[in-house]
């Protein structure tokens, strides 16, 4: 699909024609017109998403700061997955990466985002620190990213695994959350 709108609307359409690109090139189920079309769509998804960095790191929906850190881990996992099917450049992903850990309080957790777009049924989660930790560190440890925040986000994350939104135990998402990024973690499988 076309993409086009915000950096999440762009994400809607570019991201799925990552993930079907790269599927199809593993499963040898592409055609040829099939792959210049989900290629075209892809290129120009990733020059869209470009305009939406802020100045100083991160991205937001508008391109405008202040940068939110949860769309820009989810944008950081998507230009590590478009990498597999497409030119992006490595210094994009490296600084995505370095403005993340930046941002990360000396307890291994990261703060949440002041702004968000009142998108009322995820409003409840944006306050939640233990899934907001999880997520960007998975999002760091899922791109590549060797540095100490990985590290000090996995001990918070056990430090406080019995923590949901209001201290009551992790829903069924930050549960996922969690799991993914233990899953990913290299350095302690168990």
């Amino acid at each position: 699909q076309m993409p086009g709108g915000c950096f999440e609307q762009t994400s809607s359409s570019t991201y799925p024609n990552v993930l079907a690109l790269d599927y199809m090139k593993r499963t040898k189920k592409s055609t040829p017109e099939i792959h210049a079309k989900a290629e075209g769509f892809i290129a120009q998804g990733y020059q869209r998403l470009l305009t939406f960095e802020v100045p100083g790191g991160g991205f937001s929906w508008f391109g405008n700061p202040p940068a939110n850190k949860i769309l820009t881990a989810y944008g950081l996992m998507e230009f590590g997955d478009m990498a597999k099917v497409h030119d992006v450049d490595p210094n994009l992903i490296s600084r995505t990466q370095q403005w993340l850990a930046s941002q990360q309080q000396a307890d291994g957790s990261w703060k949440p985002d002041s702004n968000f777009i009142n998108e009322g049924a995820t409003n409840r989660f944006n306050s939640d620190v233990l899934r907001i930790t999880a997520y960007l560190a998975w999002s760091l440890e899922n791109t590549g990213y060797r540095g100490p925040a990985v590290d000090r986000a996995k001990q918070y994350v056990e430090a406080h695994m019995g923590e949901g939104g209001s201290n009551a135990a992790p829903d069924a998402y930050t549960l996922a959350v969690l799991a993914n990024f233990a899953a990913d973690y290299q350095r302690d499988r168990a």
